[in-house]
């Protein structure tokens, strides 16, 4: 049961973390249709977009940082178990399942827009402020709904209600 707990907060972790800015690359879909020219350029733009954003860099800072408080979270986890889910993360596989969500909505024009804006002294200062908007965002979020957690329990407990504990 702690072991499927860890997990579920761990998918939680990552979507929550990527919630933020997200930027892909081509995805590795040999399956998939040939992309025409139109299609390869606006992936091209993509894969600039995420070049300028640095979001690989971002993405291994943030699972790292997410690794680092789950396994402080967990200590009674073995250390295999976290060695073999560390391997596992690979940020680039991630980003590459991105560009299917930008495609979906971002017309290639948009993405040239956001290209150019990202060039501009305050799209570079945005990329700057960015990761730490999204930490402090989090912490604001854990902290809330802790907070919200607790009033429903004592809320439930002065109706009667009990915790189960397991």
């Amino acid at each position: 049961m702690k072991m499927k707990l860890l997990i579920s907060a761990v998918a939680i972790s990552l979507i929550a973390t990527f919630n933020g800015v997200a930027f892909a690359q081509t995805p590795n879909n040999s399956t998939g249709p040939t992309p025409n020219a139109q299609d390869t350029d606006k992936i091209n733009n993509i894969k600039k977009l995420l070049e300028i954003t640095g979001a690989r860099n971002l993405s291994r800072q943030v699972i790292n940082q997410m690794f680092v408080a789950l396994k402080g979270e967990y200590p009674q986890v073995p250390q295999k178990f976290w060695d073999t889910f560390l391997a596992e993360l690979k940020p680039d596989d991630m980003i590459n399942e991105f560009i299917p969500i930008y495609n979906k909505y971002f017309t290639n024009d948009e993405i040239k827009q956001i290209i150019a804006f990202y060039q501009t002294p305050l799209g570079q200062k945005t990329l700057t402020v960015i990761p730490q908007l999204s930490r402090e965002s989090a912490a604001i979020g854990i902290r809330y709904g802790k907070e919200a957690a607790a009033r429903a329990i004592k809320k439930l407990e002065a109706e009667g209600y009990t915790p189960r504990r397991q």
